[in-house]
């Protein structure tokens, strides 16, 4: 049975994915974005939909069924569902100083309300007949238990908000997984809406749905205790064992137009307490309220359904912050994140669900990484070189880890471009960008080089075994899903890898064949340390590169130094070179 899921058919929502399984097994998994090079493409995936055929050799006929994690909502019935009075106080908020912004919401969201999803999948030669939607929270739930290695544990669904399977929009929902059995418990209310981060997001100037870890990353410089009561008057909160709804909660469901939400009561007030507060001091404040939410709300579900071992899913779980108080919360006894914590899980947990009710099984592999994309051949990347406008040369190399780790000890910022390319957010070991640790000018540089913020944090890539010695309460993780403390007396060791609050953002490498982890090794064999920084692959607000030609522009802008790839070096090489190219071979 060959099952190709999607994450939505619209093109209304951000990060457009699909994924294959086949027989039960997933073969692949890929993003629009790295396809049509736009940051959280919403399209419909058609180019992703045909890569992945390609690569496996099927046709669009060899699919037997479409499963899509985004069911058709109930928009504005589910926006009056708390209180009839919650639209139409928003909309007046926003209409006092802005009348023309109410349509600019209005408008899109009616279309949105009223339109069949189905047919949207038919327009793109998708067969109706061959189409199931699942229910969304349903489909982030199933791909995260299936890929733990839990055999109990409480699945939680949480983002801004996305319908049940009957059109009933809620920010998120809670089920009990035991074996085959997927049991809904309760849900997280709209008005508890992940939005409410995206809010503070966007009144700090950044944007909504890809710039939130800049918000994560500027709270920990921050000191939350100067704003932090009037930053928690202005969101829902998680008290006395219930969410408690802020009035003007449905202010939040604006911030995907930026413009709207800052004419709204809660964007003005935003604006107004960054007047009188630094921007790190509201950042924090508004991390320490969403902490105290979810640790509060976890707790919870601990008293009530005595379950210590949890799953997780959805977009506010891209907040490694918070993934790390949870995992470190009391009681906590496991914590699974899946690696594409946004909605690129849904059409892997969508196709799990059709797999499930056509066969009665569940499959259920824990996953130790995400390189689920594609994948270049050395022909592939000398005919990207031979397209390539610019002078590059090339070497064979005999051990390409060894390289990479002396060029790192050298002071090179590296390209690292090895296998099939990771499905989801972060660099996990097969695009990424390299540089060494030990030099704090490197994580200015780094920065620098991609056209980010110099306080921007970076991740690192950490030899499992050595965890311990860096980081406080280590757990491995393969998937960079959550921060550590930085023990106090290793500080120093690795300057470019510690944030302004301590903490890091560390993916464990484990394993003994994986060439990453090779490079690793050798890297602790020059220099005594067994990490090394990792940032994506990319420039700034652009997505992972996707073919070797967009690695190799890279390097000829001067964001990486070499591009290690495969097993050759591409470097660029300026001299008398006319705009041409030149190839260098050796050991070929």
């Amino acid at each position: 049975m060959n099952i190709l899921g999607l994450s939505d058919v619209t093109g209304n929502h951000s990060h457009s994915s699909v994924a294959l399984l086949q027989d039960g097994r997933l073969s692949m998994a890929l993003s629009q974005e790295r396809l049509s090079r736009i940051k959280n493409d919403s399209t419909f995936p058609l180019a992703a939909i045909e890569t992945v055929l390609s690569a496996v050799r099927l046709r669009m006929d060899d699919i037997d069924v479409f499963a899509c994690g985004y069911p058709a909502p109930r928009y504005y019935a589910s926006l009056l569902e708390h209180n009839l009075l919650d639209l139409p106080r928003a909309l007046v908020g926003v209409a006092v100083r802005r009348p023309d912004r109410v349509l600019k919401y209005l408008l899109p969201n009616l279309k949105k309300a009223i339109y069949d999803p189905s047919h949207a999948a038919s327009a793109n030669a998708l067969p109706s007949s061959k189409l199931v939607f699942v229910d969304h929270h349903l489909a982030h739930v199933t791909a995260a238990y299936a890929a733990s290695s839990m055999e109990e544990c409480l699945a939680i669904s949480y983002g801004g908000f996305a319908p049940h399977a009957d059109g009933r929009n809620v920010a998120g929902a809670v089920y009990r997984c035991c074996g085959e059995d997927i049991e809904f418990l309760q849900d997280i209310p709209y008005f508890a809406t992940g939005c409410w981060f995206s809010g503070v997001t966007v009144a700090l100037g950044y944007r909504y749905m890809e710039q939130e870890g800049k918000t994560m990353g500027l709270a920990g410089l921050g000191d939350p205790h100067s704003c932090y009561d009037a930053v928690s008057g202005v969101t829902t909160r998680f008290i006395d064992g219930r969410w408690q709804p802020y009035k003007h909660w449905l202010d939040y469901i604006f911030t995907p137009r930026a413009e709207v939400f800052l004419s709204s009561r809660s964007g003005r007030f935003l604006q107004g307490l960054l007047k009188r507060h630094r921007p790190e001091d509201v950042a924090a404040a508004a991390q320490r309220v969403w902490q105290e939410n979810l640790l509060h709300f976890i707790q919870h579900l601990i008293d009530v359904y005595r379950i210590k071992k949890f799953a997780l899913a959805g977009g506010l779980f891209l907040n490694a912050a918070i993934n790390r108080v949870i995992a470190e919360q009391a009681g906590v006894e496991s914590l699974f994140i899946f690696p594409h914590t946004g909605d690129g899980s849904t059409p892997i947990g969508a196709a799990l669900q059709v797999h499930r009710t056509a066969v009665g099984l569940l499959p259920r592999r824990p996953i130790t990484d995400t390189a689920w994309g594609c994948g270049f051949d050395r022909a592939a990347v000398l005919q990207d070189l031979h397209t390539c406008s610019g002078p590059l040369r090339y070497e064979v190399l005999p051990d390409a880890p060894a390289y990479t780790a002396k060029r790192l000890n050298d002071g090179k910022i590296i390209g690292w471009f090895q296998g099939r390319e990771e499905y989801g957010p972060r660099s996990l070991g097969q695009r990424c960008i390299l540089a060494d640790p030990r030099r704090l000018e490197m994580k200015r540089a780094l920065n620098r080089r991609k056209q980010r913020e110099e306080w921007i944090p970076l991740g690192v890539s950490c030899l499992a075994e050595q965890g311990d010695a860096y980081f406080a309460n280590w757990q491995p993780s393969p998937f960079m899903t959550r921060l550590y403390q930085v023990h106090g007396d290793r500080r120093t060791a690795v300057p470019a890898a510690v944030h302004g609050d301590g903490s890091c953002r560390v993916q464990a490498v484990a394993g003994s064949t994986d060439l990453f982890r090779k490079l690793l090794e050798c890297f602790y064999g020059l220099t005594g340390i067994g990490m090394v920084l990792n940032s994506s692959l990319n420039r700034h607000g652009e997505p992972i590169v996707h073919r070797p030609a967009e690695a190799m522009h890279l390097l000829l802008e001067g964001v990486i130094d070499e591009l290690v790839i495969g097993d050759m070096v591409i470097k660029s090489d300026r001299r008398g070179c006319l705009g041409g190219f030149e190839f260098y071979l050796t050991n070929f």
